[in-house]
């Protein structure tokens, strides 16, 4: 009774108790549980917000586009890598926008993209239509010209639930998101952009400094072989000082890794290579043997043979031509060996002179099929109809005058084309060389062809060529992976996989900061289950993978994690070898700025000096203070305020970001009279800052580094 007073006493506790624990029974694991409350499954979130099954819309969306833009059936791993790239931008900058302009009380409503789908689709109607939906009305336009194209473009939300229309309608949605994007930037930008003002009392101090001057000057690179023996070294407390100094310009930008690679290339062995060579010789002996090439193509259970007839420019293996066309006819093909891929040997057995094309036209008689009730004629019917007109043509009737009647409902005046031989089946344009009109049987109709002229004959031959490919043997694989399994076996971290590489003549590869959606590390492409691995929760610092095959069996690969990277962090490790170098070339520029002013100081001129290091020497060179860099010959703005502060008439050295510069100044111009309201000053003002420093890309970093965004991404390819 008391074990009973006590259940009642804390019932509500231990009801939570229990239902958490059936929770957990039915998911199949208690420690699953942390999933339900943690983003430990997220795969995009962009400030508190999930975005998962957006970025997959997006994603087939996009998708889409590139299969339809590339002609392609397929993404390799570089466009899905382009194409996971494009969405993931778009998306985080479309949501970061968003958030901005719905604080001005700015949003883009479903309203407004409709009016942007409408003026987008009215601008392939004018003189500057949008590029990417005029890309896509052209490629609709190839199957039934543009009218239809235009047509289905208007009425696209129709086929969305239609799955053969189903890529058509996401490549649509994906251009239409590209404008609403632009669209969207545009408005934010210029909100941005008109947020930058200056004073009255800014632009009047900056006339006022506006000076101008004409001097003498020489630019010298501190790269150049002439300063060589000037050699900074950096000692290991300038290092640390500086990255503690400037620890914020070393933040990791994204996660990534440093992955080690040990590469087992997948070649054939010298005993696959002369198995391959003998393979290649035995079987042309047996073709020298054999009663006719027939027997020997049936022996090799090849099927029928080919009776294909080919010209000499039909033929890209130079060798081939000569082995097929300058020898006589039943010739042997002896084996040769082609650019280490293929055994290539056979034998000629045939030769004709033959038209390279045909001049056809033709009529269509069509009849009713169950896939085309259009038609009112039977088989039978329409296959009287056709024989009536071949006996017509053959009497003289012309083809054309008959074309209104006979063309199964299409819209044309004349259906003349040329016919090379290889665009079709052999037997039929044999046909179109052995009769001058001819009926083709065709699935929903007859067509009647007349030959209207014929390409003069040209030598062609008839041959049958055999292929070895040159490839590594089952037992060589499995000996590779072998190797591959012993390596990954014998090592425990990175270090090892790297040490025992070396030691037994492995080739070894080194990746970093390797990023989540990587494809390839470092020359080794199409490494994304690689990457996966090494993004794995359980993959830690010094794992070890599997054996992987990458590349259709071009190798074998064990990889090792060397550093795991965290965004947001800065390790000085990680950017010592930056630092060093940006150390180094700020004392270089110090010490070639120090060796110039010596110079200059022991009497040198400005002209002398450019003469012992080779550069251009400037006379006569006018100077800006508040001018374009490109106004001012190229002189950095770091040294343009420097230069304006020098003496006249006295030669300086003067270092600026990368460069040093000789100068002397001979004529000092004070500024004019400012412009009316300091126009033209505010107007440099703003360019200065506006167009260097605050461009669109800049404006959106700075957005970007405020929110809080999960990437995720990986866990899309572990789905």
């Amino acid at each position: 009774m008391a074990a009973i007073g006590t259940i009642r006493k804390h019932g509500i506790f231990l009801m939570c108790i229990i239902g958490i624990a059936l929770l957990a029974f039915v998911m199949g694991d208690v420690s699953q549980l942390s999933g339900l409350f943690s983003d430990k499954y997220t795969m995009v979130k962009i400030d508190g917000k999930k975005f998962d099954d957006e970025y997959r819309t997006r994603l087939d969306q996009n998708s889409a586009l590139w299969k339809i833009f590339f002609e392609l059936s397929s993404l390799d791993e570089t466009y899905t890598a382009q194409v996971h790239e494009t969405t993931w931008s778009q998306l985080l900058e479309q949501t970061i926008m968003e958030k901005q302009l719905k604080g001005l009380g700015l949003s883009i409503t479903k309203e407004i993209e409709e009016e942007i789908a409408a003026d987008m689709l009215a601008s392939l109607n004018s003189q500057q239509p949008n590029q990417l939906l005029q890309r896509f009305a052209s490629y609709l336009a190839q199957q039934r010209g543009m009218e239809w194209a235009i047509s289905i473009i208007s009425n696209i939300e129709e086929y969305k639930n239609e799955p053969q229309a189903r890529e058509l309608y996401n490549a649509y949605k994906a251009i239409e998101r590209f404008a609403v994007i632009d669209f969207q930037r545009a408005r934010y930008m210029a909100l941005a952009q008109n947020s930058v003002t200056f004073s009255d009392e800014a632009a009047k101090h900056f006339a006022a400094n506006n000076n101008s001057m004409l001097a003498q000057a020489i630019t010298l690179f501190p790269t150049a072989a002439q300063f060589n023996e000037i050699q900074p070294t950096v000692t290991d407390k300038e290092v640390k000082d500086w990255f503690q100094k400037n620890i914020n310009r070393y933040q990791i930008k994204n996660d990534s890794r440093d992955i080690d690679l040990a590469i087992f290339p997948i070649q054939p062995s010298p005993e696959d290579l002369a198995t391959i060579r003998d393979t290649a010789m035995n079987r042309t002996a047996r073709l020298k043997e054999a009663a006719s090439v027939e027997e020997y193509h049936i022996s090799m259970m090849n099927g029928q043979l080919d009776s294909t007839y080919f010209k000499r420019s039909d033929i890209n293996v130079d060798t081939l031509v000569k082995l097929i066309f300058d020898r006589p006819i039943g010739t042997v093909i002896e084996p040769f060996e082609y650019e280490n891929a293929v055994w290539y040997y056979g034998k000629t057995y045939g030769m004709a002179k033959r038209p390279d094309s045909v001049l056809l036209a033709y009529l269509v008689v069509d009849f009713k099929t169950a896939n085309n009730s259009a038609p009112t004629r039977s088989k039978s019917e329409a296959k009287a109809i056709a024989d009536s007109l071949k006996n017509l043509i053959q009497g003289g009737a012309n083809i054309f005058a008959l074309l209104p009647n006979y063309l199964g409902g299409r819209d044309a005046t004349d259906t003349t084309t040329w016919i090379a031989e290889h665009s079709i089946y052999q037997q039929l344009y044999n046909s179109f060389l052995s009769n001058n009109i001819y009926i083709q049987d065709m699935p929903n109709a007859y067509l009647v062809h007349q030959v209207l002229e014929r390409t003069a004959p040209v030598e062609k031959r008839q041959f049958v060529i055999y292929t070895e490919e040159i490839k590594p043997s089952d037992a060589t694989i499995k000996s590779i992976r072998s190797q591959a399994m012993q390596l990954q076996a014998e090592s425990n971290s990175a270090e090892d996989l790297m040490t025992l590489a070396a030691q037994k003549g492995i080739q070894v590869a080194q990746g970093k900061d390797i990023t989540s959606m990587t494809s390839s590390i470092a020359q080794v492409q199409n490494a994304r289950e690689i990457v996966s691995w090494a993004y794995n929760i359980e993959t830690k610092i010094n794992s070890v993978s599997d054996v992987y095959n990458i590349n259709n069996n071009s190798s074998f690969v064990v990889a090792a994690v060397r550093d795991m990277k965290k965004k947001g962090e800065a390790k000085l490790e990680s950017a010592r070898e930056a630092i060093e170098t940006e150390l180094k070339a700020m004392k270089k520029l110090e010490l070639v700025e120090k060796t110039i002013a010596d110079e200059l100081n022991s009497g040198s001129s400005i002209q002398q000096v450019a003469e012992k290091y080779q550069v251009a020497f400037m006379d006569s060179l006018k100077l800006i203070f508040g001018g374009e860099t490109y106004q001012n010959r190229n002189i950095d703005n770091a040294a343009i305020g420097k230069i304006f502060a020098l003496p006249i008439g006295k030669p300086s050295a003067v270092a600026g970001k990368t460069n040093v510069y000789a100068v002397s100044v001979y004529q000092l111009e004070e500024a004019g009279e400012p412009s009316p309201n300091f126009t033209m000053e505010k107007s440099i003002l703003r360019n200065a800052v506006v167009g260097r420093s605050r461009n669109d890309n800049t404006i959106l970093d700075g957005l970007k580094e405020k929110a809080n965004i999960l990437d995720q991404r990986y866990l899309f390819f572990a789905r």
